[in-house]
């Protein structure tokens, strides 16, 4: 037992506090586990402490015996104990940093997401630890060398501690906060009755920044193309950075100029996993030589010069996409998407660039048949020629071979054909007796809209695909309206369904038990050979949820399966806050579900349906995420369907997430070319 008994106010105490142990025969501590009896009512013994409630009069200094008896085996101690002075910090010491991840701090540390500690110990007068945090700071004062570095908690020099458990133990921190830079502050405590103080250099690292840029030309710089420059970025230690957040960042990262034009974001990495800057097609507009400077954090310079080419344009037909086989009398309407065309430089159009050049510059593309053979025709449409919105019809005839069609490009009324970009095409014409096999194409899922409770709708009905194959692999889709074959199946319900070809769930199934789903079998009977083809359909009456989310131009010819280009940036002009409902103005949101089926999302009010009459999500459900590209960009609840940028300074640029539940699309970069201010 000590012989100090600290009592609780040094001026007038009320009880005091003396601590004491208990060993057995062996030696080992059992304090906790034994029950004594003390020597009088107002001495209480218990778990190691002795609690004294004094008389009125009593001071410090004052002496008292205390008793304390183990009745089980009669043993008793004995102690005069001296009321001594309330404990008060007399040391303190800063034993290190504490993370709970181990992570080491730097400028780039976010202190709201990870905290940091300075560990600290205290002791009073009589070399008992003070583990009562609020005991402990109102002993202490701080001082902070270079607190515009980081600071600790606790205003001014006051000291505010936080209860730690670390590996089992109890221990006092001293929380890190409003770090500002890299650099060192030096973080001294002080007792505020003895003046013992302690030290800890608390040093934030500084992240990596970029050095020495390296830059290549490019493989091909075209006009209204992005342009990829290979570039490779050292930091200050000599290692390369393939971060791209670190070489976008606005402090840290590299500065990029093309010609006159700042551009932002402009790392990326390749498809070919290697580092690119990206010139965005809408500053690389027209051609001819411009400079490209890379200007790192520690204003190094690197400069490129790129040679733009004139811009993409067709030259050259290569021939059809797809090998063309035709059954006898029917017919084929070949439009641009059917070809392939190349541009000036050898690389493969896209379709939707094809007819873009069609429309703008009245040209088309000149289809000949220089053969007097009747296997396959040439529609006589104006000029045979293919327009931007205009096909042009081939018909098989009906005997069995193949025939070479040219497809040539021209003026829209097929004068003026450019001999150098013509390409043969061999059609092919089958009555059906060559077929080496036959084979149905995967089903899929069908969904049952009755039995899951919702409307009938034709989205969800699955057309039978039958092909019959030629012995060099082609394809040739049969026709049922023809005879060509029929659909069937065991199950009566699923018979009625099937017969005509299409797999139109139009009564709810009964059989599902406690399953959401059932397999039926199918089974395709070819009339020709009577060769039977089976397959085992799944029907599902789990209900539509989004699987997929698209941002489009076009959601009518997403949906239709035409060309609509992937939306991945626009300008927001208006002088408003951005909303949710700026975001749908701006693109078109193209949902898909499980089964394959399409809506347009047309608000942000939850009211959006499948074609079922189940709800895409919820409103709630229905979020937009905001990220700060540049600019000083305010942002008010991000994240929820009542995200919001608040401060859109002029020419800043962010980027936004729409998500429907757990399904996000892909992000769209919003550059603010109007700009609006609340102030």
């Amino acid at each position: 037992m000590s012989t100090d008994a600290v009592v609780d106010n040094t001026a007038s105490p009320k009880t005091a506090t003396v601590s004491y142990q208990v060993k057995n025969q062996y030696g080992e501590d059992i304090t906790k586990a034994t029950t004594l009896q003390t020597n009088g009512s107002s001495i209480v013994a218990s778990n190691g402490v002795v609690t004294l409630t004094l008389a009125s009069g009593a001071k410090v200094g004052d002496k008292l015996p205390i008793t304390l008896i183990d009745v089980a085996s009669a043993k008793s101690a004995t102690q005069v104990v001296t009321l001594s002075a309330a404990s008060t910090v007399a040391d303190v010491a800063i034993s290190g940093i504490y993370n709970k991840d181990g992570k080491n701090l730097n400028e780039d540390t976010v202190l709201g997401t990870d905290e940091f500690y300075l560990l600290v110990d205290v002791k009073d007068q009589y070399g008992n630890a003070i583990t009562d945090k609020d005991v402990a700071a109102a002993g202490l004062v701080k001082y902070e060398a270079n607190p515009t570095v980081i600071q600790t908690e606790g205003e001014g020099n006051k000291v505010t501690l936080t209860d730690l458990t670390i590996n089992g133990k109890k221990q006092l921190g001293l929380k890190l906060t409003n770090l500002q830079k890299a650099g060192e502050n030096q973080v001294t405590l002080i007792s505020t009755t003895t003046g013992k103080s302690a030290s800890y250099k608390v040093s934030v690292a500084e992240a990596t920044r970029t050095d020495v840029v390296n830059l290549s030309a490019p493989a091909l710089a075209v006009a209204k193309e992005d342009i990829l420059v290979p570039a490779s970025v050292l930091d200050k230690d000599g290692k390369a950075i393939t971060d791209v957040k670190v070489l976008n960042d606005a402090q840290k990262g590299v500065k990029v100029t093309f010609g006159t034009t700042q551009v932002s974001n402009a790392f990326v990495k390749g498809e070919d996993g290697n580092l690119y800057i990206k010139v965005p097609a809408g500053t690389n507009t027209a051609d001819g030589v411009f400079p490209l400077v890379a200007q790192s954090s520690t204003f190094k310079v690197a400069t490129a010069t790129i040679k733009v080419e004139k811009a993409a344009v067709p030259t050259t037909v290569r021939g059809l996409k797809d090998p063309l086989t035709l059954v006898a009398k029917k017919t084929k309407t070949i439009n641009v998407s059917d070809l392939v065309v190349e541009d000036q430089f050898g690389r493969v159009m896209k379709s939707a660039d094809v007819t873009k050049y069609l429309q703008d510059n009245s040209k088309g593309i000149l289809v000949k048949d220089n053969t007097d053979s009747d296997i396959v025709t040439v529609a006589a449409s104006p000029n045979h020629v293919i327009k931007y919105d205009e096909g042009v019809v081939l018909t098989a005839g009906t005997k069995n071979g193949t025939e070479t069609i040219q497809f040539v490009l021209a003026d829209a009324d097929g004068k003026n054909p450019i001999a150098a970009s013509t390409a043969d095409a061999t059609i092919r014409v089958t009555n059906g007796s060559e077929y080496v096999s036959y084979e149905v194409a995967p089903i899929g899922t069908v969904y049952d809209e009755v039995a899951a409770g919702n409307s009938d709708n034709d989205a969800y009905d699955k057309v039978v695909k039958v092909y019959g194959v030629l012995a060099d692999g082609s394809k040739v889709l049969l026709n049922k309206a023809d005879g060509d074959y029929t659909v069937s199946s065991t199950n009566d319900t699923f018979n009625s369904d099937v017969a005509d070809g299409t797999i139109d769930v139009a009564d709810a199934y009964t059989s599902y038990g406690d399953n959401n789903e059932i397999k039926l079998p199918l089974t395709v009977t070819i009339n020709a050979t009577g060769q039977k083809l089976t397959q085992e359909v799944t029907i599902s009456k789990v209900a539509p949820k989004v699987t997929k989310i698209d941002v489009v131009e076009d959601a009518d010819a997403f949906i239709a399966g035409t060309s609509s280009k992937v939306v991945d940036k626009f300008d927001y002009a208006k002088a408003e806050p951005f909303t949710l409902a700026s975001y749908l103005a701006n693109v078109n949101v193209v949902v898909t579900d499980q089964y394959g089926a399409q809506v347009e999302l047309t608000s942000a009010d939850g009211k959006d349906t499948f074609a079922d009459g189940t709800a895409v999500v919820s409103q709630a459900q229905t979020t937009l995420t905001l990220s700060k590209v540049s600019g000083n960009l305010v942002f008010t609840g991000n994240g929820t369907n009542k995200a919001t940028v608040t401060e859109l300074p002029k020419d800043s640029v962010f980027n936004a997430v729409l998500s429907l539940g757990a399904v996000s699309a892909a992000p769209v970069k919003v550059t603010v070319t109007g700009g609006y201010l609340s102030k």
